[in-house]
């Protein structure tokens, strides 16, 4: 999995291989999943005002890079217990 993340909009932009043209779904506020358009399946999340959800990690995160998608996970679920 890749990620970018645009610190001066505070917008972190996840996907599942290279980014693609996607069906949109919001799934909470700030919260919106990408979609393959064919096969429906998860190809990334967009998170807004990342900072204010994940305020342990915001400021630590790199540009661009790659990932372990179940590592983030569980970083992402630690910072917001």
């Amino acid at each position: 999995m890749k990620f970018s993340y645009d610190h001066e909009a505070d917008v972190m932009y996840l996907s599942v291989g290279r980014p693609q043209k996607a069906k949109t779904v919001e799934i909470g506020r700030d919260f919106v999943l990408r979609l393959d358009p064919k096969t429906e399946r998860v190809i990334g999340l967009t998170i807004v005002d990342f900072s204010k959800h994940f305020a342990a990690i915001g400021k630590k995160v790199p540009p661009k890079g790659n990932f372990n998608a179940e590592r983030l996970l569980k970083q992402l679920w630690a910072a917001t217990a």
